[in-house]
C-alpha cells in the first residue's frame, strides 16, 4: 500500500514545492508515496472559472462555493481516505495525529483560501478541518506542505533508520533533548562528559533529563496531559523491575502499553495514550550510583523492585477493570471500587510487587 496524498488547490504550481526535494523529493522519485494535484479552478463556473462567492449576511472577504469545492472532491471518487480542510480554526495537528496519518493510505486535502468554506460542503462530505497553529495564512497550501512534510518522512523507507525519528520531539511527549557532535571543543564550550563516556546507560538517563527539563520549561501543557489527546493521563511515573525483558512484555501484552524505548542496559520507556511509564532494571549495580557514589534521585530513588507505585487516570475505568479482573494481578485488597475522595479506581501488581492504581474521577 503507498501512501497517496490528493491536494485541492487554487494554486497547483505549489506543489510538490519543498516536498520534491531532499527526503520527501527522493520517496517521491522512488515511488514510496504519491502526490496527485488537483486544480479547483477547473471546476470554477462560468466563463471566469468563478469558485467562490460573498458572504451570506455580509462581511469582508469571499467564501468558496459548496458546489465547486463538492465537485472537485467528487472527481476522485469513493475513497475512504481521510478529507483534512487545512484550516485556522481546526483541531491543532499533533504528532500522533501525523503517525496516524502516516500508517493509512493517504489523504485528500483541501487548501483552504480567502475567508474560508462553506459550512454546508464541509458537513456533507465530512471534511475534517485541521490546524497547524494558532495564526492565519494566506492559504492553506502552506499547511498542507508542513503537514504532508510531517507524515512522508515516517513513511517506511523515506527517513532509512527506522529508529531515526523514535526520540524526536512529540514522539514520546517530550521535547527532544539537546543534540551536540564534534569537535569535542567549540569556543571553549565541552560536549558534556556523560556523552562522551560510552556509558549508554548514564546517556540515556542524561537525554531523558534533559528532556524533561526542557519540555518543563518550554512546555509544561506537554506533560500536564492539557492537551488531552489521549484517554490515560499521568506524569511519567518510573517503576523498578528485575528483569526489563519479562517487564516490558507484561506492561505490553497484559496492560496494553507499547514499548517506545529499550535499553537493555537501563530501562525502558513505554507509552499508554499520554501516560510515560519507565521501567527500571532494579539489578544493576552500574545504575544505581552515579560518580563519587552520588545516588541517582530521578525516577525512581531506590532501585527495589517492589518498593514503588503510581497512579494512572483513565477514561472507561470500569471498563478496563473488567478485561483484567480474570488475570491473577488484580490486587486482592484493591479491587474496583468507589472511593470517598470520589474517584472509581482498583490496583494492579505487577510480577515484580510495583502496585499500579488505575482510577476515574466520577
Amino acid at each position: 500500500m503507498t501512501f497517496k496524498a490528493s491536494v485541492i488547490t487554487l494554486y497547483p504550481e505549489m506543489f510538490p514545492g519543498p516536498l520534491g526535494v531532499s527526503l520527501a523529493g527522493n520517496a517521491l522519485d522512488r515511488g514510496d508515496w504519491q502526490l496527485d494535484v488537483i486544480a479547483l479552478r477547473d471546476f470554477g463556473e462560468g466563463k471566469h472559472k468563478r469558485v467562490d462567492d460573498t458572504p451570506a449576511g455580509g462581511g469582508a472577504g469571499m467564501v468558496l462555493k459548496p458546489d465547486v469545492l463538492a465537485h472537485a472532491i467528487d472527481s476522485l471518487g469513493t475513497d475512504e481516505r481521510p478529507r483534512l480542510l487545512m484550516s485556522p480554526r481546526g483541531k491543532p495537528l499533533t504528532q500522533a495525529r501525523v503517525r496516524d496519518l502516516a500508517c493509512g493510505q493517504g489523504a485528500i486535502i483541501i487548501c483552504g483560501r480567502f475567508e474560508g468554506v462553506d459550512q454546508r460542503v464541509i458537513d456533507a462530505r465530512g471534511l475534517e478541518e485541521v490546524s497547524i497553529g494558532d495564526y492565519v495564512l494566506s492559504g492553506g497550501e502552506p499547511a498542507a506542505l508542513v503537514m504532508l512534510d510531517a507524515v512522508v518522512r515516517l513513511l517506511p523507507g523515506v527517513m532509512g533508520n527506522e529508529q531515526s525519528g523514535e526520540h524526536e520531539s512529540f514522539e514520546s511527549g517530550l521535547l527532544e533533548h539537546p543534540q551536540f557532535t564534534r569537535p569535542n571543543e567549540w569556543e571553549g564550550h565541552k560536549i558534556p562528559e556523560v556523552l562522551t563516556g560510552g556509558n549508554h546507560g548514564k546517556i540515556a538517563q542524561w537525554q531523558r533529563e534533559q528532556a524533561e527539563k526542557l519540555t518543563l520549561e518550554r512546555r509544561p501543557d506537554l506533560i500536564s496531559g492539557s492537551s488531552n489527546q489521549g484517554t490515560a493521563t499521568a506524569i511519567m511515573p518510573a517503576l523498578p523491575v528485575n528483569d526489563l525483558r519479562d517487564g516490558v512484555t507484561f506492561y505490553k501484552d497484559v496492560l496494553g502499553f507499547k514499548c517506545v524505548y529499550l535499553d537493555e542496559g537501563g530501562y525502558a520507556v513505554l507509552q499508554l495514550d499520554q501516560v510515560e511509564l519507565h521501567l527500571w532494571l532494579a539489578n544493576d549495580d552500574d545504575w544505581k550510583t552515579r560518580e563519587k557514589g552520588k545516588p541517582i534521585v530521578s525516577g525512581a530513588e531506590s532501585f527495589l523492585a517492589g518498593t514503588h507505585s503510581c497512579r494512572i487516570e483513565v477514561d472507561g475505568v470500569e471498563a478496563l477493570y473488567e478485561r483484567l479482573k480474570s488475570s491473577k494481578f488484580i490486587h486482592p485488597n484493591a479491587k474496583l471500587e468507589k472511593k470517598e475522595w470520589g474517584s472509581t479506581e482498583f490496583g494492579v501488581l505487577d510480577p515484580y510487587g510495583n502496585l499500579v492504581i488505575f482510577f476515574e474521577w466520577i
